[in-house]
């Protein structure tokens, strides 16, 4: 393992143009930094020939994540990290190296930073447009994957689950699951008419969170966007649905245009609107997780707004950590039965 970590680190370190590699040793990574993917993560500090020391981050991944690394890297990595991984072919994790982009997550203060973002996942995502059929390691979101697996496994079967489970969890929510079935139907059968559609559809992150998440960080002036682990053919409309409110949308709409992507507003609009209960539904089973075993006015504040953007179709707020005014007339709506109610 350890000669092929030289050998990986070599091949970034080329990519880097860096020089030649003397020694590794093991650096330091806090569980923050690792994620909560489950995926083995590590930072290596290197030193060349010439010297020069920096650090590299490893990170056993799937081959869908490496490969997707490695195109946007042969693409310039102008806003993601270069990486290098011998092993391009087994469907299994696998090591790759990854440029250390370091601990700073967000821009200083002053910076006008979506616009910024806006027009880097909108080059990204054009340069890959209708790409499919070149990217054979690359899963595609289509019928299949909305209807039996993204709205049921990842989501909404977890639901239910914990109502049947859990009788608190059934006194505080068992009301919601009808409408909470209906709701991810409903936005299932959006996105495979956008698949079917194919017009939008791209080589895509999958899990951008929101402007306080973890995927995207400030280094040399520039938004780089890492950890591709949920990395799809999909619309390009589930990249913006928790990162951009609609007025910063428009920004990359813009950029979109820019970089030769033929689309009219009125059908981007539309698009991202059905877009926007992704985010709920991708993000229900953590926010499950959170509220454990209760009570809602301690634990329920990610949960309560999951399903809020799930049953209403509205984003109320583009943060993990979103306002104490916001939980607290989500909890209002909660606690007099009227947020299962709401369309």
């Amino acid at each position: 393992m350890e000669h092929n970590m030289i050998i990986i680190a070599q091949g970034l370190a080329e990519e880097l143009q860096r020089g030649k590699i003397r020694h590794l040793e093991q650096g330091y990574m806090t569980d923050a930094e690792r994620g909560w993917s489950g995926a083995d993560v590590r930072r290596i500090e290197v030193t060349y020939e010439n010297g020069q020391k920096e650090s590299v981050i490893y990170k056993e991944a799937a081959l869908k994540e490496r490969m997707a690394m490695k195109t946007l890297t042969d693409q310039g990595h102008q806003n993601t990290p270069a990486t290098f991984s011998l092993d391009l072919e087994t469907d299994e994790p696998r090591w790759m190296a990854i440029e250390d982009l370091g601990s700073v997550k967000f821009p200083p203060p002053g910076v006008d930073w979506s616009p910024r973002v806006a027009e880097a996942l909108a080059r990204i995502h054009a340069l890959n447009m209708h790409r499919g059929s070149e990217m054979l390691w690359l899963p595609h979101a289509d019928r299949h994957y909305w209807e039996n697996y993204l709205v049921t496994q990842v989501s909404v079967d977890h639901f239910q689950t914990l109502i049947e489970q859990n009788p608190e969890f059934y006194k505080e929510f068992g009301a919601y699951l009808p409408l909470l079935r209906e709701k991810a139907n409903a936005f299932s059968r959006d996105m495979v008419a956008l698949y079917d559609e194919k017009e939008s559809l791209t080589l895509t992150h999958g899990d951008l969170q929101s402007v306080d998440g973890s995927h995207i960080h400030y280094y040399k002036g520039k938004p780089y966007f890492i950890d591709f682990g949920w990395c799809y053919y999909a619309p390009f409309y589930i990249d913006l649905a928790s990162y951009f409110n609609l007025e910063d949308a428009k920004i990359y709409y813009k950029e979109l245009i820019a970089n030769g992507i033929s689309l009219s507003y009125d059908d981007f609009y539309e698009r991202l609107r059905a877009a926007f209960r992704y985010s709920g539904l991708i993000y229900l089973y953590p926010s499950i997780r959170q509220w454990s075993l209760g009570p809602t006015e301690l634990t329920g504040k990610r949960l309560l707004h999951m399903l809020k953007i799930i049953l209403t179709g509205e984003f109320p707020e583009r943060r993990i950590d979103y306002s104490s005014k916001l939980f607290s007339e989500l909890l209002n709506e909660h606690k007099n039965g009227t947020l299962h109610k709401l369309n």
